[in-house]
């Protein structure tokens, strides 16, 4: 019969090898991966060499055979990983195309392997034929088995001894090398004799030892002492003698037929030879068998192939034809049991891979960002069997107490539960791995979690068998009851607090992971963002062993937000929140308060006093009332006696704090009634100390004598204040300005005070001037601030009151102004804006006239206009357009912030050119005649003063007071000097004060920075701002020298502008800054204190066309 044609395509072929792998082997081909292929048509035998993905070579053997039905047969080993029919084969089998075969190919399951009909020659042929340098030669064996034939490698390497004994790191040595080598012995010449000759072709360092020789070598290499298992780390070979012990066939768990070697020892290593060698893979020991056959035959016996169990009766016939009866120790047909009734058991293992993490990268040591990838891979369980749903084998085959069980597969059920996983939202894989199983993957980590939630459990109770590898992503925990826990130091001014959560009964510190999840998330996860989030929306906490713990935010929202307020990469919650606890200051009970309003599932243990004083801070309720001390001489009024309270709670707990009421509220004698309680108490066994301006320690000295008789003043002013620092203790109450104290800082920090009271405070706004450092560097009980403007220009001056006062509050001024001072000046964040109002609430105290003194007369503000006329608008504009352009030159130049001087020197200027002409230092200016303030001011006031009026007159510019009293003479508006002036230059100031308060004179020039804060005039009932200055706080507390308690007059407060010009813009920053102070210090209101680009160019904006 002439030999038939076969036809080795995917249509042929995609009933024997799974589509995957035959679809890959096709790319293979077009990719000339395929080294080699060679088709033996008389037995139906294809070979082959191929080219993997890693480079790497494998070879491939395939026995071809057809079923009773005609359809090819292919059993195709692979030296792969995969090792069975894999994508290698079918590289092969594509590659040879169309060949011819003989028709009588082997049927399937009578086809003999090509490894058997190797055994069989072998044992044709056993039964016909008998078989002082500093370098050493050392052997390692490598018992192997590859395409299921046992085998044994040995490697020859070369190593120097080490003078301290053993060698140094082996070289592999070329056995074809070694005759003229002088450290090759005699034994080492036999062994590497014997080993060339069992060589054959492929590594010159290595050989596989054949059955005649393979004993003597083995002999010879436990001789030399220098024989090693696989590696200088493994044991060292060593003779023990023979043993005795049986060959015999078994069916193995593979549910395929070994030999296997039976004896009293347990774990031993059968080495393929002539007699065979055992060998004990944790001593070394080896040595030949007594099996009680015949070398040879016990030889060839343990080189035998693994046998299919339907190949036994073709391994039989043949051998019975080939040897005629000769005696063979062949495998017997094992029992076998057929199943038709189980059922698959879906099996769905979870587990996240690294697709970066290629063995070519880790090679050559790159290192890659991970590039993780989840999955879940699908399997299916038959009893003990596992089977990939790719697979079609119709027929599962285990081992069941030496009984051979044969399944059926049921494809219907598969593809249900393929179908179930399908609609649940996974879907196939892209990146799928070789290994084995159905690989799935999700669309984003959202679905993942919705399913770890939802879908898992229901799947489980299902009878789905799921298993969650240690590294996947997705492992979610269970948690219990969450626990704050509260210690105080011994001092109790420090508080030691953990947060937990029962997870598995067991209780875990969540604060570790929280600060990790805030310090990764800190710029996107701020306390704005999250008040924005949706209440369902799950935050992610990882566990110590890489499970998540998947909280709602409406649950961890007041928690978070406490701690992204708190939380600093290098402070106390950075540094040390990774031991599982948080070192906080008293300071911070209320913000602990908050928390615990906030968040009423949550189990406290411990600190109960100071959540108790905490809730009192943070909600200024029920304070002790005080009653006013005996020798205040003035009844106070409801609100100062709450002021005395509050201070008498500060210092009660050690605390400071700032009295912010409005000018004319009484700051003063609140402060005088507090030093009194605490001299009549006897707490006050030290004088107190007073730091203010100099302008107001009269002013002190002589409302102590007024309201607190009782209280012994020293005022350390003066050229002589030297000659009374020895009687300070004899005092209560020590006076001393902010000019004197850096002087006399050495005499006053020598000693300790009971009270340190600022007054005006915020003469320390900028925490570099001498007189902010000299402050701190004094000693007292307590420290306390007065100030009715304790921010003028922005957040960072009210951060320096409060780190004068207690630096633990806000921290240090780097971490204050990443947390509050960018985010709510220049971002806007009224979330953060309002966490630190309700920080520094609990030690701000602060009432306007609006809200606590009903009983003060209305104040109304007029804004006068007036436009610039001529020469001097001409001159304005001039003036404008020149230094607008030096200043976007200079901007350009260094930036906005490095800009800061030529900006405030050119809108200097400016406004000089809107008040006078004459205040403006150029040669034209001097020429332009008039100014259209001026002119206002002087129609303005004659009618003021004949009402009978009494004026409180001020401006920045004392130039600008000179030309005013100038003027004021000249058109004999105020003859015989009617008026009074104060200013920087005036030595007695209280002169002019008494003179105006005593009705002597109608008006009072005062410049801004000499008067504007610490008098009390309330003769007056009309103010007249002749320039607006930057800062609104600035002006209103120079409108509240007359506007203040004491006052009984209507007051009418005028401020003159020049229409349209910068004077205008100022007044809209005034609006702008003043709404940030409100902001902070009230609540509510947004929030902005930066000159941006677009303000300097409304700044510098021309006038308007007439």
């Amino acid at each position: 019969m002439p030999p038939a044609l076969l036809h080795l395509d995917p249509e042929t072929l995609k009933d024997a090898i799974p589509p995957a792998y035959l679809e890959r082997g096709r790319r293979y081909l077009q990719e000339r991966r395929v080294l080699s292929a060679d088709h033996d048509a008389e037995r139906g035998l294809v070979t082959g060499r191929v080219r993997g993905s890693g480079g790497r070579i494998y070879q491939c053997i395939v026995q071809l055979g057809k079923r009773a039905d005609g359809a090819l047969t292919v059993v195709g080993q692979c030296s792969c990983p995969v090792g069975y029919n894999c994508k290698h084969v079918a590289a092969v089998l594509l590659s040879l195309g169309t060949r011819t075969t003989p028709a009588n190919l082997p049927a399937a399951g009578r086809a003999l392997p090509f490894q058997l009909k190797s055994w069989l020659d072998q044992i044709e042929r056993a039964t016909g034929v008998p078989a002082e340098e500093p370098h050493r030669i050392l052997y390692f064996l490598d018992p192997q088995e590859h395409l299921g034939v046992r085998r044994t490698q040995v490697r020859a390497a070369k190593a120097r001894q080490l003078l301290a004994g053993g060698y140094g790191k082996p070289q592999d040595f070329n056995l074809l090398g070694h005759s003229k080598a002088s450290f090759i012995g005699p034994e080492d010449q036999r062994i590497m004799g014997l080993l060339s000759v069992a060589r054959g072709g492929g590594d010159p360092t290595a050989a596989y030892l054949d059955t005649l020789t393979g004993a003597d070598v083995m002999a010879a290499m436990t001789r030399t002492g220098r024989g090693y298992l696989r590696s200088i780390d493994g044991p060292v070979l060593r003779d023990a003698g023979p043993l005795a012990g049986r060959l015999e066939w078994r069916l193995a768990e593979d549910a395929r037929l070994h030999v296997i070697l039976d004896t009293d020892r347990q774990g031993l290593l059968l080495l393929p030879m002539s007699p065979p060698w055992y060998l004990d893979p944790e001593t070394g020991d080896c040595g030949p068998l007594e099996t009680g056959l015949d070398d040879r035959e016990a030889g060839v016996l343990a080189a035998a192939p693994v046998v299919a169990p339907e190949s036994v009766d073709a391994l039989e016939e043949a051998a019975r034809e080939r040897f005629k009866g000769r005696l063979v120790h062949l495998p017997k047909r094992p029992e076998r049991r057929r199943s038709h009734s189980e059922e698959p058991v879906p099996r769905l293992r979870l587990c996240s891979v690294d697709l970066a993490a290629s063995s070519v990268g880790r090679y050559w040591g790159i290192q890659r960002q991970p590039e993780w990838a989840h999955h879940a891979v699908l399997d299916f369980a038959y009893g003990g069997t596992g089977v990939d749903p790719r697979d079609r084998t119709p027929v599962l085959r285990r081992v069941e107490q030496g009984v051979l069980v044969e399944v059926e597969r049921r494809p219907d059920a598969e593809q249900t539960a393929i179908g179930l996983l399908e609609v649940s939202g996974f879907r196939r894989a892209t990146e799928a791995s070789e290994a084995d199983g159905l690989w799935f993957e999700r669309a984003d980590s959202e679905t993942w979690l919705d399913f770890m939630q939802d879908g898992l459990p229901d799947l489980e109770a299902q009878g789905w068998r799921i298993e969650i590898e240690d590294g996947f992503h997705f492992r979610v925990a269970e948690i219990g009851d969450w626990e704050m826990d509260i210690a105080e130091d011994e001092g109790g001014n420090w508080l030691d607090v953990g947060l937990g959560v029962e997870v598995d009964g067991q209780r875990v510190d969540l604060l570790p992971l929280l600060v990790e999840m805030i310090g990764r998330y800190q710029v996107d996860l701020s306390t704005r963002t999250l008040a924005a989030m949706d209440d369902e929306t799950r935050l992610q906490l990882r566990l110590p062993d890489g499970r998540l713990i998947l909280m709602p935010v409406e649950r961890l929202r007041p928690i978070l937000s406490t701690l992204i307020e708190l939380y600093d990469p290098e402070g106390p919650l950075g540094s040390q929140g990774s031991k599982g606890r948080l070192r906080l200051s008293r300071v911070h009970a209320a913000q602990l308060a908050e928390l615990e309003a906030a968040a009423p599932a949550l189990r406290w243990r411990g600190g109960d006093a100071v959540r108790e004083w905490g809730r009192r801070l943070h909600d200024f309720q029920g304070l002790e009332a005080i009653a006013p001390p005996v020798g205040l001489t003035v009844e106070l009024r409801p609100y100062q006696r709450q002021g005395l309270d509050w201070l008498q709670f500060l210092r009660e707990y050690g605390l400071g704090g700032v009295l912010a009421d409005d000018m004319g509220l009484g700051k003063t004698v609140q402060t005088l009634a507090h030093l009194l309680v605490e001299k009549e108490s006897g707490r006050a066994d030290r004088p107190s100390l007073v730091v203010a301006p100099t302008s107001l320690l009269f002013n002190w000295r002589r409302e102590a004598e007024r309201f607190a008789p009782a209280l012994r003043v020293l005022s350390l002013h003066g050229s002589t204040r030297h000659t009374r620092f020895a009687s300070i203790p004899d005092h209560d109450l020590v006076l001393t300005s902010y000019p004197l104290l850096p002087r006399d800082l050495d005499a006053l920090a020598a000693r300790d005070f009971h009270l340190l009271i600022l007054d005006e405070a915020q003469n320390i706004k900028n925490p570099r001037s001498k007189a902010a450092q000299a402050a701190r560097g004094l000693s007292a009980r307590h420290r306390l601030c007065l100030t009715g403007t304790p921010m003028e220009n922005h957040l960072g001056e009210l951060w320096s009151l409060l780190d004068f006062l207690m630096p633990e509050l806000l921290g240090d001024e780097r971490r204050f102004r990443r947390l509050f001072r960018v985010p709510i000046e220049r971002h806007g964040d009224d979330v953060r804006q309002d966490e630190l109002r309700r920080r520094v609430a609990p030690f701000l105290l602060r009432r306007t006239k609006e809200t606590v003194a009903s009983e003060l007369p209305p104040k109304t503000e007029i804004i006068r206009e007036v436009p610039l006329a001529d020469d001097q608008r001409d001159l304005y504009e001039t003036l404008r357009l020149a230094l607008h352009e030096k200043v976007r030159e200079e901007v350009a130049r260094k930036g906005l912030a490095r800009s800061g001087i030529i900006i405030l020197d050119a809108l200097l200027k400016l406004r000089q050119a809107c008040c006078d002409p004459r205040l403006v230092s150029l040669e034209s200016a001097r020429r332009v005649k008039g100014s259209a303030k001026l002119d206002l001011l002087m129609t303005l006031l004659p009618e003021l003063l004949e009402e009978g009026r009494r004026v409180l007159l001020f401006s920045q510019f004392t130039s600008m007071l000179a030309l005013i009293e100038e003027e004021l003479t000249k058109r004999g508006l105020c003859e015989d000097q009617d008026f009074v002036k104060l200013t920087g230059r005036t030595r007695n100031r209280d002169r002019p004060v008494d003179r105006f308060q005593a009705g002597e004179v109608p008006l009072f020039l005062i410049s801004l920075k000499a008067g504007g804060t610490g008098l009390n005039l309330t003769a007056a009932d009309t103010v007249i701002h002749y320039d607006p200055w930057w800062n609104p706080a600035a002006e209103r507390q120079a409108t509240d020298r007359a506007h203040r308690i004491g006052q009984d007059k209507p007051v009418f407060v005028y401020k003159l502008l020049t229409e349209g010009t910068v004077e205008q813009r100022v007044a809209d920053l005034q609006a702008r800054k003043q709404a940030l102070a409100d902001a902070m210090l009230a609540g509510g209101g947004a929030a902005s204190g930066t000159l941006s680009p677009d303000d300097l160019d409304l700044l510098f904006a021309p006038l308007a066309d007439d």
